[in-house]
């Protein structure tokens, strides 16, 4: 963005809000100088990915002294080789964030995901606003914040299917911060290509969530396999239930997901497309989050 210098941007953010979110997303391309750059507020702790060489070590200093921020962790990213370090202050190993009034515990020095993706703020609302009384189906659910926003909503069950099991723990420690101790939050564990028997004994469902991961291993790959998610889905909702179908790739826009739907779920049509957080800035859209509402005809 001309004229606006990227620091100004993190600081009035953190001096706004209170919530997690997106503080910059340089790799959105639209600061220059700052393409390899991102920075999340996970209240009182901020995380800085670094994607290339540069150690933008004046942002990161002057984010570092803002009066809120109680440490700073950086993560130099890349791939299984990534490393993190505390720059600044005190970074608890976990911890509690409040997002939209629920709790989900952030881990992050874990892993490069610290429990929570920032850019689904906007989703995981529209979940909870279209849960009530609804039967909900949460694919590749990894820490299950769309199933808590589900139970949060009014939901009458949420499965939550995850190949990490881990995940799905983590999960559960989200419901219960939430106190939703609730024994129809069910957590399967289980490779999805073997498991659509099981899946379907908790059906039909009014709500199915597929947010899959680009590249996870030999385990998934967005061009392999979601078009064999794709073709499922119909069989699971129930008459004119609705599939929220996420696609978080640069390398594919809107119409290859609409395509694809169009390809292997015929008889279901788009309803509307759902925005990502407001901070997620992108000089091309079509290289950001998609994320489309399809229902059942």
């Amino acid at each position: 963005m001309l004229g606006v210098r990227p620091i100004d941007i993190v600081l009035e953010r953190l001096l706004l809000e209170s919530g997690p979110q997106r503080l910059l997303h340089g790799r959105g391309g639209c600061y220059d100088g700052f393409h390899d750059i991102s920075i999340d507020w996970y209240p009182p702790c901020v995380v800085i990915g670094l994607f290339g060489t540069n150690a933008h070590k004046e942002i990161v200093e002057e984010v570092g002294r803002c009066e809120k921020v109680e440490g700073v962790l950086v993560q130099k990213r890349d791939g299984r080789n990534t490393t993190s370090e505390v720059v600044q202050g005190s970074v608890p190993e976990e911890y509690v964030c409040i997002e939209n009034g629920l709790k989900f515990q952030i881990q992050p020095k874990r892993n490069q995901n610290v429990g929570l993706f920032l850019d689904m703020v906007e989703v995981r609302q529209w979940v909870r606003e279209h849960s009530r009384d609804a039967n909900v189906l949460n694919l590749f659910a990894y820490t299950a914040s769309f199933s808590v926003y589900a139970v949060s909503g009014g939901s009458t069950r949420v499965v939550n299917n995850d190949m990490s099991r881990s995940a799905l723990n983590w999960g559960k420690i989200n419901h219960q911060l939430n106190m939703q101790h609730r024994s129809d939050v069910r957590m399967v564990p289980h490779n999805l290509f073997k498991s659509w028997w099981k899946l379907r004994q908790f059906g039909p469902y009014d709500l199915v969530i597929v947010d899959p991961p680009t590249r996870q291993g030999r385990s998934f790959n967005v061009e392999k396999n979601y078009a064999q998610v794709i073709k499922r889905i119909s069989s699971l909702l129930s008459p004119h239930g609705r599939a929220v179908m996420c696609l978080n790739s640069p390398f594919h826009d809107f119409e290859y997901l609409s395509n694809l739907m169009k390809l292997r779920a015929s008889d279901m049509h788009l309803e509307h497309w759902l925005p990502p957080a407001a901070e997620f800035e992108e000089v091309n859209p079509n290289a950001g989050l998609k994320v489309g509402v399809f229902r059942r005809n």
